[in-house]
């Protein structure tokens, strides 16, 4: 999804890669920019710290993580976020690594669940409320696997202007990452679908050899409909059932989010987001910034 710009840095030892760090780079006039590539909701370093004591290991892995930093090549803007429960733990030292070299280092949040449970456990420990949206949602609506990026595309699109806000997904690469995860069968659309089968909410669900990433949703602006989504997301907890998955709810932005998401029984991981910016940068920010509120006060 980068389109041909991502790179990386990489560390050797006795003639074996212990370390990567991915980046993705883009020329913004006189700056050069990293941020995180379309749909990739996480990156950060990858580190062999080796076998041994924890401290050993621990020492191993912040020194290869500051030598991936030292790597790169200079931005006026650098961010990412990454798992720090990697490693059994250990990659939240990744975030020492990084502050020590000038990065400035957040917390952000996700809810994960355990879909490797039996399912019985895994329903009842969803929220009473939860589980009666499902319920009716499963009266109303049909379940569908649906191999149509464009028709998601165009449903996001339509739901987010109803709603009056701004579309920031770059979809023109939406088909592309589709069509890649389809052919390694590690994507899928579940849509809950009306009686004339229209969609009414759509979920795009990604996963790897361990975990499932709740990537994507939409939901049409129906005022009947407060359970489709919730149907979608239990459909997806069972299909990581299916295939021995952990369930990554991909992100936690806002309470709102957090009080829905709580419903489903998982429990609270951590992530990490990392930054750091020039001068430069920050000054390009704040004009830019300055400019946008001008305007916005000219016109209202």
């Amino acid at each position: 999804m980068s389109n041909g710009r991502c790179e990386e840095v990489s560390v050797e030892e006795g003639g074996k890669i212990v370390g990567r760090l991915p980046f993705v780079s883009t020329q913004r006039g006189p700056l050069r920019i990293s941020r995180m590539p379309p749909f990739t909701h996480l990156l950060g370093p990858i580190i062999d710290a080796g076998v041994g004591k924890p401290q050993t290991r621990l020492t191993k892995r912040l020194s290869i993580a500051r030598e991936l930093v030292d790597k790169l090549p200079p931005f006026s803007h650098f961010e990412q976020q990454f798992d720090p429960t990697v490693d059994d733990g250990l990659a939240m030292a990744d975030g020492l690594a990084l502050q020590d070299r000038g990065f400035s280092v957040s917390q952000l949040y996700t809810f994960e669940i355990d879909c490797r449970k039996e399912t019985k456990e895994l329903w009842d420990a969803m929220h009473f409320k939860t589980r009666q949206h499902i319920r009716r949602a499963e009266e109303k609506y049909v379940l569908r696997n649906l191999d149509d990026p464009q028709l998601f595309t165009e449903a996001y699109l339509r739901n987010i202007n109803a709603l009056g806000r701004t579309n920031v997904m770059e979809f023109e690469r939406f088909p592309a990452l589709f069509e890649e995860c389809k052919s390694r069968n590690c994507g899928q659309i579940l849509a809950a679908c009306s009686q004339d089968g229209a969609p009414v909410s759509m979920v795009y669900l990604v996963w790897g050899r361990t975990t499932m990433y709740y990537l994507l949703s939409t939901r049409s602006r129906n005022p009947g409909d407060n359970g489709s989504i919730n149907m979608l997301l239990w459909s997806a907890i069972k299909f990581g059932h299916e295939r021995g998955l952990l369930f990554d709810l991909d992100g936690v932005y806002s309470s709102g989010a957090a009080r829905f998401l709580a419903g489903f029984g998982g429990h609270v991981k951590p992530r990490l987001s990392v930054r750091r910016s020039g001068s430069v940068y920050g000054a390009w920010q704040y004009f830019k910034q300055r400019r946008a509120k001008h305007e916005t006060a000219h016109f209202t």
